[in-house]
């Protein structure tokens, strides 16, 4: 699902925010800023569309706390994955190329 979906990447906070500081170029002060506003500590999941929007995110905290709550019949289950954070990971991209979907 990345690979055809999304192009999978990852910065530090202090980089971001050097970009929103001292780019030369506005874009890319102004997606570091849309990142930055989505962000929360220690680590976030973010879809976003081309122009830097930024339509679902999820904290690596939350992922996990999701995950502790997953129930799921592992024999009937059809997904590729097979632990509870993959599983709830995979929803997490799924619900975000649907937000992304209806953004565009």
């Amino acid at each position: 699902m990345l690979t055809d979906h999304f192009i999978s990447t990852w910065t530090l906070v202090a980089e971001l925010e050097d970009i929103k500081s001292n780019a030369s170029v506005p874009k890319h002060r102004e997606l570091a800023t849309l990142a930055l506003e989505a962000y929360v500590f220690p680590v976030e999941m973010m879809v976003s569309l081309p122009n830097g929007t930024v339509v679902h995110h999820l904290n690596a905290n939350d992922l996990l706390d999701l995950s502790a709550d997953e129930s799921y019949d592992v024999a009937s289950n059809m997904l590729e994955w097979m632990d509870p954070t993959s599983v709830t990971y995979s929803k997490f991209l799924k619900e975000g190329m649907k937000k992304a979907a209806a953004a565009a």
